[in-house]
């Protein structure tokens, strides 16, 4: 690693990317910390324009990162990656970037999902030390260049071989909420057990959710989900508790009223999906250990009949 300047890359500046990526331009603004952007399009003309407009607790900031590119020779070797975008653009992407990508680069993922670091060996069978990771938070795009944080801590866990505890106190002391944790295959499959469900049932019975903490029959169905997801963790030697449980069910009240899920935004705006992690990862993966899925499967059907 270059001791003088240290290259932190967020790849997609949408919600998630715009929420990790606002505290860290504004403190490392001048310093040898570079903080780059990687994004494309209207966000990236956007945040060339006028910066990346940021919306967190009634305060609106205007923040300019060292650069803002989707040009990997401007990009040049990161020293840390961190992928904030959907599931499904992750190969896509990382194909797009394997130039910015060395041995040594940290590759921090914080997508909804249990299985990253085989998404990301499926492209990158060398490259990279990764962190796995996972984040608690509402963010949206108001529109390219415009992101809001609507609720949620914005707690982020992170977990590999290597602590790396220089990166950790770096992204701590730019803004960020995150901690290292030896066992985040447990953390991961917790907040699965969350985020699968609710965006399964949210996008099936198009409902918010606390419309869907109001509906007895759904939550009841929801419960159900997220049995079938705790039968499906034992097999990957993750306990999940009837605690965890309860608490999964509970966190639906830490979020407005009209929240809804991500899954649920990209089918009603008819975009791509990240269906394939969140529904049929489930369905497929208890297949292959025998699992009976009912609930899964009939919301998964309701889900292809509605949308």
């Amino acid at each position: 690693m270059n001791t003088d300047t240290i290259k932190i890359g967020i790849l997609g500046i949408g919600g998630i990317g715009g929420f990790v990526g606002a505290p860290l331009a504004k403190k490392y603004k001048d310093s040898s910390t570079k903080i780059i952007f990687i994004c494309r399009g209207e966000t990236k003309n956007a945040i060339q324009k006028d910066g990346l407009i940021f919306e967190s607790k009634g305060i609106k900031e205007t923040l300019f990162p060292d650069l803002v590119s989707d040009n990997p020779t401007e990009i040049g070797i990161l020293d840390v990656l961190i992928i904030t975008s959907k599931s499904y653009s992750v190969n896509e992407i990382l194909n797009s970037y394997k130039d910015c990508i060395s041995p040594d680069t940290i590759i921090i993922t914080l997508q909804n999902v249990v299985n990253a670091r085989e998404i990301i060996r499926e492209t990158l069978p060398e490259l990279g030390q990764i962190m796995e990771g996972c984040i608690y938070v509402a963010s949206n795009v108001k529109k390219p260049g415009h992101v809001q944080h609507i609720g949620g801590p914005g707690k982020i866990f992170v977990g590999g071989e290597k602590e790396n505890k220089w990166l950790i106190d770096l992204l701590t002391t730019g803004g960020l909420d995150i901690t290292y944790v030896s066992d985040i295959n447990q953390i991961l499959w917790k907040k699965y057990l969350f985020v699968a469900p609710v965006a399964a049932i949210t996008s099936a019975y198009k409902v918010t959710f606390g419309q869907l903490l109001e509906d007895k029959n759904l939550m009841h169905i929801l419960e159900n989900m997220m049995i079938e997801i705790q039968s499906l963790a034992s097999k990957n030697n993750i306990n999940l508790t009837k605690e965890d449980i309860e608490t999964s069910k509970d966190l639906l009240t830490k979020f407005p009223f009209e929240s809804k899920s991500s899954l649920q935004l990209d089918f009603e705006n008819n975009n791509q999906t990240e269906k394939t992690f969140l529904v049929d990862y489930v369905i497929e993966n208890c297949k292959k250990h025998e699992i009976l899925t009912p609930f899964y499967e009939s919301i998964n059907e309701r889900i292809i009949s509605q949308n």
